[in-house]
């Protein structure tokens, strides 16, 4: 028998009567890019009539918590500012919790993430394209000069990822008083049914600490860093939460990391074949990957309450 169980009317009335705070991963879960997925607007709106808790928390550093608000509206879930935690928050408040005060190099796709820095009151500059400038070694340490006043780099997701911007990086990071870190390590984004690959931010993270030969500090899931937050913040009991996400690697290991209780739908990242791995048989099961129940999409579980 299957150590993680399928969803059912019975499972879904025992969840409600123990769960008053639910965390959702967004992409591949609530929708992804062929846009909202079917029932789950409707799922999180239930659960909220009921007075549950609700909370978006995603690894995705390319939009700060006010454009995921926007998307969440855009969308038709019911959301506030502080119902979203993403990576980039988590690492602006990581700094200003340790009282930085220096500038930030950050490797991103645009000024979204830099928001939440902003925001936090933490100077930084490095998002967008930074093309190569020379064409030797000797051009390229003549043309590129490192601001002293870096103490932080900071590497999220980043389409523009560059030879230039994984030397600055390394560069700043040869000071071993330079805090190093990364968003999250997922390898792709979820694009289930499509044919192209779509690089996650582990592939921009993983050449900026071999090359400077220093491992990050994660903010994403499966770190605790995000839900570490939420505690603090919001006062939530682990014992009373459940995870809900599309990646076993990530969000079902976030859940167990953090102590709390998860559910996996096939509507992303992980497939029927990842779940039949995790609950092996003997040596070959990982109690760490097995969610307490599945569902192929968040509208099986909806369809209970």
């Amino acid at each position: 028998m299957s150590v993680s169980q399928l969803v059912t009317e019975a499972r879904v009335k025992e969840i409600l009567e123990t769960v008053d705070y639910f965390l959702f991963d967004c992409d591949g879960v609530l929708w992804d890019g062929n846009g909202v997925i079917e029932g789950s607007v409707e799922t999180i709106k239930k659960l909220k009539s009921l007075g549950k808790k609700v909370y978006y928390v995603t690894n995705n550093s390319s939009k700060s918590r006010q454009d995921y608000l926007e998307k969440c509206k855009e969308c038709g879930f019911p959301a506030e500012l502080d119902d979203i935690v993403c990576t980039a928050y988590a690492a602006a408040q990581y700094l200003k919790n340790i009282g930085f005060k220096n500038k930030v190099y950050l490797v991103g796709k645009d000024e979204s993430m830099g928001t939440e820095l902003k925001d936090a009151g933490i100077q930084y500059f490095g998002p967008g394209p930074d093309l190569l400038n020379g064409a030797s070694y000797e051009e390229w340490f003549k043309n590129t000069v490192l601001d002293s006043e870096v103490k932080c780099v900071v590497v999220g997701f980043d389409p523009h990822i560059s030879y230039m911007k994984i030397m600055k990086a390394a560069s700043y990071l040869r000071n071993p008083d330079c805090i190093f870190i990364g968003t999250n390590e997922d390898r792709s984004l979820p694009a289930k049914d499509k044919d192209i690959v779509i690089p996650g931010t582990g592939c921009m993270v993983l050449p900026v600490a071999l090359a400077a030969n220093r491992r990050p500090i994660l903010m994403g899931k499966p770190e605790t860093n995000m839900f570490d937050l939420l505690k603090k913040v919001r006062n939530i009991d682990p014992s009373r939460c459940l995870m809900t996400g599309d990646s076993i690697s990530t969000d079902i290991v976030f859940a167990k990391n953090c102590g709390v209780r998860s559910m996996l739908v096939l509507s992303g990242m992980s497939t029927e074949d990842d779940l039949i791995t995790a609950n092996g048989k003997g040596s070959n099961a990982d109690p760490k990957k097995q969610p307490d129940v599945y569902a192929q999409k968040l509208s099986e579980f909806g369809k209970f309450i």
